[in-house]
């Protein structure tokens, strides 16, 4: 026979002990996680209402042969009409738009300069520059959002 570990009961068999176990961790999850029944009653009362994601502003621009847009304009069309399209970048994103053409010593020049990209943040480096300038709002001035459209704080586009 096994030797008996000291930590298990005596009395109580290993099966009855790791039942009792089970249960009372059920028991915690349950007061730690699981609300009561008049609180989940208050949370599916507040349930968020539901917002369709916006429509885009303008048209999506043509993108050049090589994959990329033939103009700074372009590419900032480009940001605009993606990230007016979706809440969540509509709220964070600000564009910014680089030329990713690098001329290189010994190669010959290439006869495409304007490799135009987009990104949503300058964290790229000083090469990008920002598409839209969205000025401080002062008494009585319009609110301006990250793309250079008007705004109305009263009815925002996504509201959160």
């Amino acid at each position: 026979p096994l030797p008996r570990d000291p930590r298990i009961n005596a009395g109580v068999g290993a099966r009855q002990q790791m039942a009792r176990l089970a249960a009372a961790v059920a028991a915690l999850l349950g007061v730690a996680c699981g609300p009561s029944g008049a609180a989940a009653a208050v949370l599916r009362s507040r349930v968020a209402e539901v917002h369709p994601p916006p429509e885009p502003v303008g048209s999506m621009p043509k993108v050049g042969e090589d994959g990329a847009f033939d103009t700074k304009v372009d590419a900032c069309q480009a940001c605009k009409f993606k990230a007016t399209g979706s809440c969540a970048m509509y709220l964070t994103c600000r564009c910014y738009a680089t030329n990713a053409y690098f001329g290189a010593v010994g190669l010959p020049e290439p006869s495409d300069r304007d490799n135009w990209r987009w990104a949503c943040g300058d964290e790229g480096g000083d090469k990008y520059e920002l598409c839209f300038k969205a000025s401080e709002v002062q008494s009585g001035q319009t609110y301006i959002d990250n793309f250079g459209d008007e705004v109305d704080p009263n009815k925002p586009k996504c509201p959160a």
